[in-house]
């Protein structure tokens, strides 16, 4: 009861936290926004400022050049952004007929003529939506204009708040560039908590990162926006710098900013395209010209100039731009890239924050071996054989036994051990797991060559049929050419193994002993098997250890030639022992090399 009490105000306080977060981000948004922009005109001028006191420029004057510079180009291009709008604006009204002839024959072309049923279908929405006359009766009230001293307010007020923010944007950004050294003091004295020297150089490495990123990406937006101010150009479009600043911005916007930025263009060119192409070349000309250079910069550009990308998770680069847009408006579905990249640097990079990564970050959710059990848990075989064959093709076979099937098996009996794995589930999983491992594994060629030099190897389950899956994996990684193998059933008594070992008579054998707890079992039986049979050499295999957090005490474990953690390295000692059969004395005939399952689980 408690746990789950403080589960619970753990969860409330979450709550309250985040809605606090969200009302204070929407409420001083008008101080926030120009913090926010300053920040990014701050990682984005400081690879310049950096250049230009490299080439012999004090601090001082890098930046006022800097940002002199920038202003001088916002200003030029509003400029002209400001010419074109308000030439927009005049020709719009001109080209009203050309605009009803252009929609009236688009929707002939896409619903039909008059008569066809779905065109009539079409009119009736219309009518109902927006009908042409008013009903019988209806008054109609005309409001009076407002008085000029309110329509004055009303244009000021938004004009007199945009220039307040960007003055209060370029005063920031000018402290930021020379105080950044000292911002930078602050954010690791208030981060480190003892770990200054992690922590300096966690700051260093995600400053320099967003740095280089935010600067490379703004560069590939500009050359973006300025390909398609010359190609709308080139196309006879006008107002081309209006459209390229445009699709500027709107490429900020993650996947769909791009084709956002290409809607204004598209549609000016539908009204007013030229007749050519039938009255359509120049629209699938724009078309064209936007979808070619964006899979150009997607997969030519950026690769290169980016070189490896920020990581960041296409879902969460989504869901943050909405986030952003419903705060903060336009300025903040521009910001949204740029503000994520910074919270996923600092996830990963400050420990406290990685909650962060694992939000915004592309890299796995769980580890392969996590997922793996997760899927056999879940009595998904399918997916849990997608994530095996996938981590095959990366890192091969033999670390897929060792790496995701065997901590897989050992979470399962951990799992079952605790009772939060019914005895069905577990045999699923056991089951499963050695079906995908044959999959893994593959058919594997026939042994050749001289069969008579070949050892006798034992694999013995200590206690259960998991262990017995454990043991035949294993033997799916030897190498049958110099191993003649068995393999015991689960759950069989030390007297019977003695008899096998007797009758047999191999040359070494495995003990499989998978954690958690087993050490009882192996213990026992290597204790049996050393009283009867001295000269016998004894491996024990703990596979999986490495990945179990509980204590073992494999150093109880004694009078053993090794007690292994992984198949590689039992096949380690195993290839350290066969020089040595000879010397040990039994050896196989030659036959045909095969692999037996003797005893049963049920025996």
């Amino acid at each position: 009861m408690g746990s789950d009490w403080q589960r619970s105000l753990v969860a409330l306080s979450s709550i309250v936290i985040t809605a606090t977060v969200v009302a204070v981000l929407t409420w001083a948004r008008s101080v926030l926004i120009p913090v926010a922009l300053a920040i990014f005109l701050t990682f984005v001028l400081t690879p310049v400022v950096t250049r230009l006191q490299h080439h012999g420029f004090g601090r001082t004057m890098a930046v006022i050049v800097t940002l002199g510079l920038v202003v001088l180009l916002l200003l030029g291009v509003g400029g002209l952004l400001t010419n074109q709008v308000t030439q927009l604006a005049y020709t719009l009204p001109e080209r009203h007929e050309a605009i009803k002839e252009k929609v009236i024959a688009a929707r002939k072309w896409l619903v039909g003529d008059g008569g066809s049923q779905f065109a009539q279908l079409v009119e009736d929405v219309e009518g109902v939506i927006s009908p042409d006359h008013l009903p019988k009766g209806a008054i109609v009230v005309d409001q009076m204009s407002p008085p000029l001293a309110a329509r004055f307010d009303a244009y000021l007020s938004p004009a007199a708040q945009g220039l307040g923010q960007a003055a209060l944007t370029i005063v920031l950004t000018i402290f930021m560039l020379l105080k950044r050294e000292d911002l930078r003091n602050r954010a690791i004295r208030l981060l480190g908590h003892g770990h200054v020297t992690t922590t300096t150089k966690a700051v260093d490495d995600a400053s320099q990162r967003i740095s280089k990123y935010l600067f490379r990406q703004m560069l590939v937006n500009m050359t973006f926006g300025l390909v398609i101010t010359t190609g709308l150009f080139a196309l006879g479009v006008k107002y081309s710098l209006l459209w390229g600043f445009i699709a500027t911005l709107m490429r900020y916007v993650p996947y769909i900013g791009i084709w956002v930025g290409l809607i204004p263009p598209a549609l000016f060119s539908f009204a007013t395209a030229p007749d050519w192409g039938g009255g359509w070349g120049q629209p699938l000309a724009v078309f064209a010209l936007f979808l070619g250079l964006e899979v150009f910069c997607a997969n030519v550009v950026e690769p290169k100039v980016y070189g490896r990308s920020m990581g960041l998770s296409e879902v969460a680069q989504l869901i943050a731009a909405a986030f952003w847009a419903f705060l903060w408006g336009p300025v903040g579905l521009i910001l949204s890239g740029p503000l994520t990249v910074c919270l996923l640097v600092l996830g990963r990079h400050v420990a406290r924050f990685n909650g962060l990564a694992v939000l915004l970050g592309d890299d796995p959710p769980l580890e392969p071996r996590v997922a793996f059990y997760q899927r056999l848990a879940a009595r998904d075989q399918d997916e849990a054989a997608e994530v095996a064959i996938e981590a095959r093709r990366q890192m091969g076979p033999d670390a897929v036994f060792d790496d995701i099937i065997m901590p897989a098996l050992c979470l399962a009996r951990h799992d079952a051990a605790v009772g939060d794995l019914d005895d069905a589930s577990l045999r699923f999983a056991v089951t499963a797991a050695s079906e995908i491992a044959e999959e893994v594994a593959g058919v594997a060629p026939p042994p050749t060559g001289d069969l008579s030099e070949r050892g006798r190897l034992l694999i013995c389950p200590a206690r259960d049929e998991a262990e017995r899956v454990a043991a035949e994996l294993l033997t799916l990684t030897l190498d049958l050419a110099r191993w003649e193998v068995k393999v015991t059933g689960a759950e069989m008594l030390a007297s019977e193994l003695v008899e096998v070992v007797r009758e047999f008579r191999p040359n070494v054998v495995v003990i499989a002993s998978m954690p958690p707890n087993g050490i009882s079992h192996a213990r026992y039986l290597v204790v049996r098997l050393r009283h009867s049979f001295p000269d016998l050499k004894l491996l024990v295999g703990r596979w999986g250890c490495q990945f179990d957090t509980m204590p073992n005490r494999e150093d109880s474990i004694r009078d053993v030639d090794g007690i292994d953690t992984s198949f590689a390295a039992t096949r380690k000692h195993l290839a350290e022992l066969h020089p040595l059969l000879p010397a040990l004395g039994v050896m196989t005939s030659p036959q045909k090399p095969k692999m037996e399952l003797i005893g049963t689980a049920n025996a």
